[in-house]
């Protein structure tokens, strides 16, 4: 009798069931996250990309199990900037400083790690302030911050010490730092998606259990700008990097894909007509403005369920970390993380 209620316990866990009209098998634990940090990103801003197909074809960003909301603040602001809202869910901590005080904070890498987790970072368009490699900074705190770290930086400046080639091996080096070599001053001839393939590829294969952080500014300072060509460009480009690590996950019950935002903006869309056209063809009337306080969070495999609703920044790394409620029991004693 034991036995036959032990298996109905372990069967319900992994059961084969729908979330949001998908199939989708709850209670598994993702053995490879994949997760995008888009600042700026709120979710009408899709129409940008969406309805420049006939048909309105349906874009990467929509094809989720799961979407919810985090409130934009912390201890000591209403509205964080990207970086502070990142860092909060990072580590599970809503006490942000953006000083150096924020290194003796945990992330999630370090959790990780013990579990034979590898954690790899594509760090797209940040500036020194926003990029996370400012915890250099911190003297013994930051270098133990950023350790264990594969790291490679998408940068619009002339790359500076070691460097990598989409169209190269990557290298795979753990605690060192690798630029673009295809950017300068003005542009990357390699798109996010050509560097986010060339990258994900060579790192899954150093462990079977890891995290992939694909942390971008690029979208929001075009959005700050209002330079409406080079938003849609980037949102596109990012959207199909998100197809092509859907596409990776669409086969594997042990993946988990996730969209997070942070600072979102609001994109005033116009309506249909000459006021449309001028908004497509001449970038007028492209008003952007700060969301009211709240960001986005998109998720699609492996605890994909955990995302659903309203919550804090600061919670979406327990959300990654905590095993399911069933049968009114929570299943902490086979988390690997804890």
């Amino acid at each position: 009798m034991k036995w036959f209620l032990a298996c109905l316990v372990l069967v319900g866990c992994a059961q084969v069931t729908s979330l949001n009209m998908q199939k989708h098998e709850f209670g598994v634990l993702p053995t490879k996250i994949i997760w995008f940090q888009i600042a700026g990103l709120e979710e009408e801003q899709f129409a940008m990309i969406r309805f420049q197909f006939a048909g309105e074809k349906k874009t990467a960003f929509e094809e989720n199990t799961c979407i919810g909301k985090t409130w934009d603040y912390n201890l000591y602001q209403l509205r964080n900037s990207a970086s502070a809202s990142f860092l909060s869910q990072l580590t599970g901590k809503k006490n942000i400083k953006q000083s150096c005080e924020d290194a003796s904070l945990r992330p999630i890498w370090s959790y990780l790690i013990n579990n034979g987790y590898n954690t790899g970072i594509l760090e797209i368009g940040a500036s020194d302030e926003q990029s996370l490699l400012s915890m250099n900074r911190c003297q013994d705190a930051g270098k133990e911050f950023l350790s264990s770290l594969y790291y490679w930086v998408r940068k619009q400046q002339t790359p500076v010490g070691q460097t990598f080639h989409y169209r190269e091996p990557v290298p795979m080096v753990q605690n060192d730092v690798f630029f673009d070599k295809t950017c300068d001053k003005q542009t990357c001839f390699s798109s996010i998606t050509d560097d986010f393939k060339t990258i994900y590829d060579s790192f899954r294969k150093v462990s079977h259990k890891h995290l992939m952080i694909i942390r971008d500014f690029s979208f929001l300072e075009a959005l700050n700008k209002k330079d409406l060509i080079r938003a849609r460009g980037v949102l596109n480009d990012l959207e199909h990097a998100l197809a092509e690590a859907l596409l990776k996950a669409k086969n594997n019950n042990d993946y988990l894909v996730l969209v997070t935002s942070g600072e979102s903006r609001f994109v005033d869309m116009p309506d249909q007509g000459k006021g449309w056209y001028d908004f497509e063809k001449n970038n007028s009337n492209f008003q952007v403005k700060r969301t009211k306080l709240t960001n986005l969070v998109l998720a699609n495999g492996a605890r994909a369920e955990n995302f659903c609703g309203m919550y804090e920044d600061s919670q979406i790394f327990e959300r990654i970390l905590s095993g399911p409620k069933q049968l009114g029991l929570e299943l902490k004693f086979i988390n690997p993380f804890k």
